[in-house]
């Protein structure tokens, strides 16, 4: 079975493969190593922290050590059953969705397997209406967060990540039971940083681009606000508007932007 025992742990993702998904999937390896030195495998974080939907991909034989921690941008519907049965440890990863857009878009014009937009502004409608290749995002976060009682999930917001990247370690490793030392949690918190991911070829999925799979690097910026940099004045207004029209009930509250 898929999730054989509670300490299996899933990482959700409202987005793609953009920095938020790459990003804490090097955060919880560098928890569980320092957690479990036994956990420690020579392999990159994709191989570690494998596709859920695309598991079938993998080698049905190959061992992989407890925790089993898989990633995902499945709609809360096509989950595995015994992701709730078992409670299985969820950590959801959500972003302001302008940057989300933003980002999607380089990515959809870096990876070969997805058609690239012929504009941003047909990206963007297609956004809106939910027909990206995520689906919509506003449903996506909104139901996960409905079913924040039924599931065994701890939310983590992107922006938060690049405000206090330590304070929301702390939070990780409580909410997944690792009692680590400070000096654990300061080498945690190092290797992490955006500068050392983007050299590290376990965590920047460079075998990927050197594989011909992308045509540009995954590691882009990993800032917030970089949405300002392709809106338009026009494009910005219709987006506030649909926002507040499906979200204007939604507790949680997206940071557009951070001064660097």
């Amino acid at each position: 079975m898929l999730f054989h025992m509670l300490r299996s742990v899933l990482v959700i993702s409202s987005s793609s493969l953009t920095p938020s998904t790459v990003w804490m999937q090097q955060i919880l390896v560098q928890i569980m190593e320092a957690a479990q030195p036994d956990w420690v495998e020579d392999g990159t974080n994709r191989i570690r922290v494998p596709w859920l939907e695309g598991r079938l991909l993998e080698d049905p034989f190959r061992e992989r050590p407890d925790p089993r921690i898989f990633f995902s941008h499945l709609p809360i519907g096509m989950l595995p059953l015994g992701v709730k049965e078992k409670q299985i440890k969820v950590v959801y990863v959500w972003r302001n969705p302008k940057d989300v857009l933003v980002s999607y878009y380089h990515f959809a014009h870096s990876w070969m397997f997805i058609e690239a937009p012929q504009s941003f502004e047909d990206l963007f409608q297609q956004f809106l209406n939910g027909y990206a290749y995520v689906g919509s995002w506003f449903d996506h976060v909104r139901e996960y967060y409905a079913a924040r009682d039924q599931l065994n999930i701890h939310f983590v917001q992107y922006e938060n990540m690049l405000k206090d990247l330590r304070g929301e370690v702390v939070k990780i490793c409580a909410f997944l039971g690792k009692d680590l030392t400070d000096e654990a949690i300061d080498h945690v918190v190092e290797m992490s940083t955006f500068k050392n991911m983007k050299t590290n070829p376990k965590a920047n999925y460079k075998d990927l681009v050197e594989g011909i799979q992308y045509k540009t690097n995954t590691m882009r910026k990993g800032v917030a606000g970089d949405w300002k940099n392709l809106f338009t004045v026009a494009q910005n207004e219709h987006f506030d508007k649909v926002f507040k029209e499906k979200m204007s009930d939604f507790p949680l509250t997206c940071t557009w932007e951070m001064t660097q």
